[in-house]
């Protein structure tokens, strides 16, 4: 057993609330382990080298057999998928999905760079694991990548989407490839969920559950408490058969929101980074054939952006 459509990135731009959305129906299979990876192993080094990214090391799944394991709970779901945000970024992927997969639907989420670069930083944030302040981090950018930091770190990098899509449409076509945009899927959720459960051939109409924001980032107003909400525990481990696993992902998800506070970036670090992913929005957009004019800066706000560097 093998997916038919695969999530493919960006990082950072809804994947993750996309993922267990569509998981919610009855004709859709996803596993509850994201971030396989499996298609883009050959491009990995042999270790990723940054703090915190044992993780990558440990759960990417290098394995044919493994891989197909992760689907055996498939029964009769007519759409299998997965989601791996780096699918989108290492070059050979595509090609390698469309020799194993050639019939698969690939769906790609991207978001102002911009904004997507700042979330990827506070995500690392979250976790413990980026020690610089932004502006420094973009300085480190380069050096990181030479030593073998994994893709979450590439600031920059990562939002150089042109590329990137590029790839999907030479290899798959148009026709199997879906672009969404996070500031309108975070807008209208259950709208654009139903345009991709029609793309995947399955029953538009089925309700989904669309109030739950997923992966969310931000920097931790305790981190005492965060990270008992977040990382396991004797006295979570002692409730845990108690509360189903539905109401404890409910619950785990707002109270994770409710100690990460949004931190705004500096307004000139903001228009440094507008500037560098200019020509490549533009490119992007003819390629795209789309007005992306949502991610043009606006002067209304403290920081050019509304507050969107919440979800994944």
């Amino acid at each position: 057993m093998l997916p038919n459509f695969l999530i493919v990135g960006a990082a950072k731009s809804g994947t993750s609330s996309l993922d267990r959305y569509l998981s919610q129906h009855p004709d859709i299979y996803i596993p509850p382990k994201k971030e396989a990876h499996y298609f883009s192993i050959p491009d990995f080094p042999p270790t990723f080298q940054g703090p915190g990214d044992e993780g990558m090391n440990q759960y990417t799944v290098r394995d044919r057999a493994l891989y197909e394991q992760l689907f055996d709970d498939v029964q009769e779901q007519t759409a299998v998928g997965e989601s791996s945000v780096f699918y989108l970024y290492y070059p050979g992927t595509a090609a390698r999905i469309h020799k194993t997969i050639p019939a698969a639907k690939v769906i790609i989420l991207l978001r102002n760079p911009v904004d997507r670069a700042y979330s990827a930083y506070t995500h690392l944030i979250r976790d413990e694991r980026e020690s610089m302040s932004f502006e420094d981090s973009l300085a480190q950018e380069q050096a990181r990548h030479a030593n073998d930091y994994e893709p979450m770190w590439l600031y920059r990098e990562l939002g150089l989407y042109t590329e990137q899509v590029k790839r999907y449409f030479d290899v798959f076509g148009r026709d199997q490839v879906k672009v969404l945009l996070f500031e309108e899927f975070v807008r209208e959720p259950c709208a654009h969920v139903r345009e991709v459960l029609a793309f995947l051939g399955v029953d538009p109409d089925v309700p989904i559950d669309t109030s739950l924001t997923h992966n969310e980032s931000g920097q931790p107003t305790s981190r005492l408490v965060y990270n008992f909400i977040s990382k396991p525990n004797g006295l979570k481990e002692l409730v845990k058969p108690l509360v189903p696993a539905a109401i404890r992902e409910r619950l785990g998800l707002r109270a994770k929101s409710m100690v990460l506070k949004k931190v705004s970036m500096e307004s000139a670090t903001r228009a440094e980074l507008e500037a560098y992913f200019a020509s490549d929005i533009a490119a992007l957009a003819e390629l795209l054939q789309r007005d992306l004019s949502i991610w043009r800066p606006r002067a209304n706000t403290s920081d050019g952006r509304p507050d969107m560097t919440g979800s994944n």
